[in-house]
């Protein structure tokens, strides 16, 4: 029987998992982008009557002028226990049912394929900011090694005029040091450690982050009560009859990496426990000559002794921070997602060192419009689903978030989830007006409360902590290198939407962008139309306001 060996090109809104037939994912001919743009696209195959049982080893080749630009990603499933949690089941996700999913992204040059396995390959294209507007080709060739007649397939890509512009928006997720330490199996700080926090941090910039979580001392997240997370606090702490100093070599180091890979803020690690700022953060010192712990969960987080250190810490901090070319360029939390019932803690809390911080952003993730009204909290990060409300009231620069949810409604990055329910979360950022935006699970490889660690290729949800692909968008590469997820290259096209967004404003106006935005309906954090075309389309149109040739 002749092999059949099935191949095209289909949209950056695909996810196809391994038992998906290719048919499943329209072909995609064509697109466009501007100068500076950074833009995806796939190509997903199947076979039958393959000559072989163990795979064909298959050559990937890019040619077209775009070609040099280009990076070739295969996409490997996964495996996922919990899509969701039973109470959000919504239309828009690939699949609701645990099995194989696609999200890896792993940088090559050939593939193998396997009958009965559809595949799927990724493209990054660069586009350099000096590139000449005009229509390219760019080519995909499959050359399987058994005798089977390469294939191949285009996409039409034209290059408008018009520069993408930088915008001031804030990204970040949190940065877990510990976390790679514990994987790599490499003393916390220890050259390796060093090297491979750079690396996980490069790679969060080239993914959109402006701001990186600097622990001062070890971050008070997602550690069950009682427990601790290894050290990694970059001020040394030495106390002498009841006196502190302060030690800020690792701070010097980790702010000259920072500035060397380009983050411009640095978010400082919350001052109190998690979801109720009842306690201090683990504190590590050399107390009188001997190392150890001076606070933690025994400790009150506005008692005396904790305060007074705070008092004394924080304009060190500072002063080095100042020095250390981040003035103005940092800012400050409490404590994360406190609750109604955390209201008296948390104000406790705030005020015993609001005089030291108040002249900078200090922001906290929460839900509670209240929070906000009643002054408790100057800088809201509400929750998307919870965001319209903010937005109504104008809150000014105003920043969101999403965890765990939501799932049932509104934009998030869950593996399952299917890919325009991701990237849409950049036209309602763009509409809404937000400044900012924070995610909690960069490179979270711990389970819940962080009581043992996992292996993220095998254990996605963490224990069934959190559904799958919550906690980290980028995987640990056996080199120490980071690698890449669909979600995270997916949040990366919602950020260049959003500057396409603002070129387009400048060049068309927002009321124009707004009409492109919400030609099916009205947009907000709660409501988008579901449908891979609406972006495609959005996007395409975006692109057309944007050029200065049309």
């Amino acid at each position: 029987m002749p092999i059949k060996l099935k191949f095209h090109i289909a949209s950056p809104l695909t996810k196809a998992r391994p038992t998906d037939s290719s048919r499943l994912f329209p072909v995609y001919e064509k697109t466009s982008a501007l100068q500076g743009d950074r833009f995806y696209f796939s190509a997903v195959w199947d076979i039958k009557n393959s000559p072989s049982c163990m795979g064909i080893h298959t050559a990937v080749a890019v040619t077209g002028a775009l070609a040099p630009y280009t990076t070739v990603y295969q996409v490997d499933s996964v495996p996922v226990r919990l899509p969701h949690y039973r109470s959000d089941f919504n239309e828009d996700y690939i699949g609701h049912e645990p099995g194989l999913y696609p999200d890896v992204l792993r940088q090559t040059d050939t593939v193998y394929i396997q009958e009965g396995i559809t595949g799927q390959l990724y493209f990054e294209v660069n586009v350099p900011v000096d590139f000449a507007p005009g229509t390219y080709p760019l080519t995909v060739t499959l050359t399987p090694e058994e005798g089977i007649d390469p294939i191949a397939a285009t996409l039409s890509v034209t290059v408008l005029e018009g520069v993408l512009p930088e915008i001031p928006f804030s990204y970040g997720q949190w940065f877990h040091y510990d976390c790679l330490a514990t994987y790599y199996h490499v003393e916390v700080f220890s050259e390796r450690h060093w090297e491979i926090v750079e690396a996980f941090a490069k790679t969060a910039v080239k993914t959109g982050f402006t701001s990186l979580l600097t622990p001062i001392f070890t971050p008070p997240l997602d550690t069950h009560i009682g427990g601790e997370r290894p050290t990694v606090q970059l001020v040394d702490v030495t106390v002498e009859n009841g006196n502190y100093t302060f030690g800020f070599e690792k701070l010097k180091r980790f702010c000259a990496m920072c500035k060397r890979i380009g983050i411009k803020d640095l978010e400082i690690a919350h001052f109190f426990t998690q979801w109720g700022a009842a306690h201090a953060p683990k504190i590590m010192a050399t107390a009188d000559g001997e190392y150890r712990r001076i606070f933690g969960w025994e400790t009150e987080a506005s008692g005396e002794a904790y305060v007074h250190f705070l008092r004394t810490l924080i304009p060190a901090v500072r002063e080095q921070l100042d020095a250390l070319g981040y003035k103005d360029h940092y800012y400050f939390h409490i404590s994360d997602e406190p609750s109604e019932k955390h209201l008296e803690s948390y104000q406790r809390a705030k005020e015993s060192i609001w005089d030291l911080i108040s002249d900078r952003p200090v922001r906290d993730a929460l839900s509670h419009y209240e929070f906000y009204e009643r002054g408790v909290v100057r800088d809201p990060i509400p929750l998307i689903s919870t965001a319209d409300r903010f937005v109504e009231s104008k809150v000014p620069d105003l920043w969101v978030y999403y965890c765990c949810g939501p799932g049932a409604v509104g934009s998030n990055r869950f593996i399952a989830m299917t890919p325009q329910r991701t990237r849409v979360i950049g036209a309602q950022m763009y509409k809404a007006g937000v400044t900012g935006f924070l995610q909690w699970g960069y490179n979270f490889y711990y389970n819940r409360d962080s009581r043992a660690p996992i292996n993220p290729f095998l254990n996605t949800d963490g224990d069934f902590f959190a559904p799958a692909g919550d906690m980290f968008t980028v995987y640990p590469g056996d080199d120490g290198t980071p690698l890449l997820s669909i979600r995270a290259a997916l949040f990366e096209q919602a950020l260049y939407d959003m500057r396409a967004m603002r070129l387009a404003e400048a060049v068309s106006g927002r009321d124009a962008v707004i009409e492109a935005i919400d030609r099916y309906g009205s947009v907000d954090f709660n409501h988008y139309p579901t449908h891979a075309g609406y972006l495609l389309a959005l996007r395409e149109e975006i692109n057309r306001l944007a050029s200065k040739t049309v």
